[in-house]
């Protein structure tokens, strides 16, 4: 760092004589008065440790205050909030009851609804299947009644028939052995004058 007689001669070149020592002495009386002593700095420096510590309890102090209201204040939420809570799963209870009762009545309703339509289909039904059978036992008589009537004819007509056959068969046959006959009876007469023209 340089010194004041060197930073006079450098200034005395440029500014002239008085007015370096002029400028120097100023400057040197402003240094002295803001310069501080060893005890200056001491004393500062207690009266800010003062001061630092009386911030650090203010603070302290004042972040209890901040705690113990925002504590106060949680309680009351919690508070509010579990009564809030409370009501709601209470006013949720009475409407799932009544929900429960309202759906039970419907259930009932339309339970009682179905069983008396299922009674009068099932009515409906056992009076169609008894027409329904009525009328299939009628149309068995009557196919029965037809088929026996068909069976009688053709009975009769196979027997006419069977009756037929047999008669032609007699002819046939008659006409058969009458034609042997006289063919073994031809034969017969035949050897016979063979024999006796011997």
């Amino acid at each position: 760092m340089p010194t004041v007689l060197e930073v006079y001669e450098k200034l005395r070149p440029k500014l002239g004589e008085e007015e370096a020592r002029s400028l120097l002495e100023f400057i040197e009386t402003s240094v002295e008065h803001r310069a501080a002593t060893k005890e200056d700095l001491q004393r500062t420096e207690l009266a800010l440790k003062e001061d630092l510590r009386r911030a650090e309890a203010e603070l302290r102090e004042e972040i209890r205050e901040v705690e113990t209201k925002l504590r106060e204040e949680i309680e009351r939420v919690q508070t509010e909030l579990q009564a809030e809570i409370g009501r709601v799963q209470t006013e949720l209870q009475e409407e799932i009851g009544r929900v429960e009762t309202e759906l039970r009545e419907q259930i009932g309703r339309v339970q009682t609804e179905l069983r008396e339509e299922i009674g009068r289909v099932e009515t409906e039904l056992r009076k169609e299947i008894g027409r329904v059978e009525t009328e299939l036992r009628e149309e068995i008589r009557q196919l029965e009644g037809r088929f026996k009537d068909d069976l009688h004819r053709t009975e009769q007509a196979l027997r006419s028939e069977i009756h037929s056959v047999k008669v032609d068969l007699l002819k046939w046959s008659f006409a058969f052995w009458v034609g042997h006959i006289a063919v073994l009876s031809g034969i017969i007469f035949a050897l016979l004058r063979a024999y006796a023209a011997r």
